[in-house]
């Protein structure tokens, strides 16, 4: 007969181990201490193995069969049930240590070798906030699009549009780097482009060119260092974006070829750029070379020859001589787009090329480079000579500043 629950608690201990046996395999283990053990005999590619189904009471009769059940099933399909067991327990411990957090660190750790470092910090920062509270210490693998989009609305709900979309295509990045090592086998992220608010695109303010005149007279006038003058006076003249003027590096000027030339690293599409030099930039750049010339950087921090001035000091000149709302640091390049395609004078493919975005396409992209290079030329120094027109005659020193602390 088969054994009974009752039967399972009324069993006593015994001089030796003795077993009673239940049906199609199952049996109960009772040890001379007293302890009971649910266990299970099989046979697989011709040699008989046991499995263990936990101690009774604390697993009943009915748990314990429906165990074995299900190992039979397993048997039914030519699979061992003992091997698949161990193979789920170390999954189990793989996805223990394969949490979100641990493989998104590794991630950027991997990613930051090519990465800004600001870029590395704004990365990590933003997974710390909105993402690594919720979900860090899951298995990577257990995470699906319904968890993740918990995820994420919160930060669609309080408006920032743009940073949801950010953290979602991060997450996305991590799911796919994890999908490499094994971890996982899905980007539960990806799916989510379907239900994400698309953030409004900013446009940067920006002065027109009939307001440059007027502009360029409070830079002037205001009381700024000389260092914070010649890093406006140079953002104007090479229109690059803020964080790569400021964290511009003398080894980059090639004074023979009279050509700035930004490693990839430090650009937004991670291409390097080339930046010919009109000769008021040039001038520009020697000035500022007998103030900081002992340091890296051409505009480093205060106090701090190693690090980079903060990219504030301009925005924070521009909003004390009244223009806050209406220009920024970026806005140079708006003007200055603005003003060579009115112009006429460019092609648009070299307008493109010198605000840096650059073409997908690698191979195209090198070869637009070497062939608008002599016609960018021309171009930056029509653009500089177009800067110092926008001045009276009396501020057309604008390139000698004096010293103003």
């Amino acid at each position: 007969m088969a054994l009974t629950a009752l039967q399972a608690k009324r069993a006593t201990p015994k001089d030796k181990d003795y077993k009673l046996a239940a049906e199609k395999g199952l049996y109960l283990l009772i040890k001379a201490n007293g302890s009971k053990y649910w266990r299970m005999k099989y046979r697989f590619a011709g040699k008989e193995k046991t499995l263990s189904f936990g101690v009774f009471p604390e697993v009943p009769l009915s748990e314990a069969t429906e165990k074995r059940d299900e190992a039979r099933k397993l048997l039914r399909d030519d699979i061992d049930p003992g091997l698949e067991r161990k193979k789920n327990k170390l999954k189990r411990n793989v996805d223990a240590t394969n949490t979100f957090e641990a493989i998104a660190r590794e991630w950027i750790d991997l990613k930051a070798r090519t990465w800004a470092p600001r870029h590395s910090e704004r990365v990590t920062r933003s997974l710390e906030l909105d993402v690594f509270p919720s979900i860090g210490n899951m298995p990577i693998a257990q995470i699906d699009s319904l968890l993740l989009r918990t995820v994420i609305e919160p930060i669609q709900q309080r408006g920032a549009l743009d940073i949801a979309s950010r953290v979602r295509q991060r997450c996305s990045a991590v799911f796919q780097y994890a999908m490499v090592l094994g971890a996982c086998s899905l980007d539960p992220a990806s799916p989510l482009k379907i239900v994400m608010q698309p953030p409004v695109k900013k446009h940067f303010p920006a002065l027109t060119a009939k307001e440059m005149p007027e502009f360029l007279s409070k830079v002037r006038a205001y009381n700024s260092t000389l260092q914070t003058q010649l890093a406006m006076r140079t953002l104007m003249l090479t229109f690059v974006r803020t964080i790569e003027l400021i964290e511009a590096r003398w080894e980059e000027i090639d004074w023979e070829e009279e050509i700035w030339n930004i490693p990839a690293e430090r650009m937004k599409e991670k291409r390097a750029h080339f930046v010919p030099l009109a000769k008021q930039t040039i001038d520009t750049l020697r000035q500022l070379q007998s103030i900081t010339g002992n340091s890296e950087l051409l505009f480093p921090k205060r106090g701090s020859m190693r690090e980079p001035m903060s990219n504030s000091t301009i925005l924070r000149v521009i909003d004390r001589i009244g223009y806050k709302g209406r220009m920024t640091g970026h806005g140079f390049r708006s003007v200055a787009s603005t003003v060579l395609n009115e112009s006429g004078l460019f092609d648009f493919d070299v307008i493109e090329r010198q605000l840096s975005h650059q073409d997908k396409d690698d191979v195209r992209a090198a070869y637009n480079r070497s062939k608008y290079m002599k016609e960018r030329r021309r171009m930056m120094q029509w653009w500089a000579d177009k800067i110092d027109s926008f001045e009276t005659p009396a501020q057309i020193i604008f390139g000698r500043f004096s010293d103003q602390g």
